[in-house]
């Protein structure tokens, strides 16, 4: 019997971690996409009415959610087209969506399905829903008559391995990454180093690093140095990888969520990369 008592200890504890290694698989997708309803707020909060509300259809037939942010002076500004990240929506993207208009940007800002009004349900979500949710929108830019050559891809958090993705299928004028991260494995084992994660066990890869040896056009990325969500140094990781052309920003004191708080400060530096971006994009 004391024997017996010795054993059941740490059985009893290897069984509990297995539980919770089985439900990390079985669940990983509630932590890698949080959809979200919109909350009504819109550009408008920030004084900003040049913007349209899109609608278009994804390949199945859904109804994603967009806006289009564009000027009205009768000149010529760079295309760019959004990709947020896994808890955001077009309600919580107001304040940026005034920012890429100051920018000098005309912006397609969009909800993968389940995402705030687009149709879908939760269910719906993978890495290949979201890629063609966000290959959709591209279309939708050049079905607006804009050549794919001179679309900027951006990409926030998750939707920075989306935007990479879109950018191997296409040929955008460049690609902007923003707090990105190897894959969903690289950040699984930072932030759960003492659980059993192996690359099979994923079910969403978003292998960023792969996709940033694999496109060709410009690359821009720049990452906070006090990011909490994806550390500096994941960010770093996909930025040595990536081929040339490519340029980096370190962003001090910056967190996951503050690049709206000093994104004017960084205005000229990524305005100019744009610029060589549509200049390369004239000679070639």
């Amino acid at each position: 019997m004391k024997k017996l008592l010795l054993i059941v200890p740490p059985i009893a504890a290897l069984l509990a971690y297995l539980t919770i290694v089985l439900l990390y698989y079985a669940f990983q997708r509630h932590i890698v996409f949080v959809p979200g309803p919109n909350n009504g707020m819109t550009p408008q909060k920030y004084g900003l009415t040049q913007y349209q509300d899109v609608k278009f259809k994804n390949p199945e037939g859904q109804i994603l959610d967009a806006w289009w942010i564009h000027h009205k002076d009768g000149k010529t500004h760079p295309a760019l087209l959004y990709c947020h990240g896994n808890g955001a929506n077009l309600s919580l993207l107001s304040e940026v969506s005034k920012l890429f208009y100051d920018f000098g940007f005309d912006a397609l800002i969009f909800d993968y399905r389940a995402y705030g009004d687009s149709e879908g349900v939760k269910s719906d979500l993978s890495e290949k829903a979201v890629d063609e949710d966000a290959m959709a929108a591209f279309q939708w830019l050049k079905a607006k008559g804009i050549n794919e050559h001179s679309i900027i891809i951006w990409g926030h958090s998750l939707g920075s391995s989306v935007a990479a993705e879109l950018a191997t299928q296409t040929h955008p004028a460049g690609l902007i990454l923003e707090g990105a991260f190897p894959s969903v494995y690289a950040v699984s084992r930072y932030r759960y180093p003492w659980l059993m994660i192996f690359p099979f066990m994923i079910h969403d890869k978003f292998e960023t690093i792969n996709y940033v040896k694999e496109r060709t056009c410009p690359l821009l990325e720049f990452h906070g140095e006090n990011d909490t969500i994806i550390p500096f140094s994941l960010g770093q990781q996909v930025y040595q990888a990536a081929v040339d052309p490519k340029q980096w920003i370190a962003i001090p004191k910056m967190n996951h969520m503050d690049f709206p708080s000093l994104a004017m400060q960084y205005r000229k530096p990524i305005m100019d990369w744009v610029e060589k971006c549509e200049e390369t994009v004239k000679t070639n």
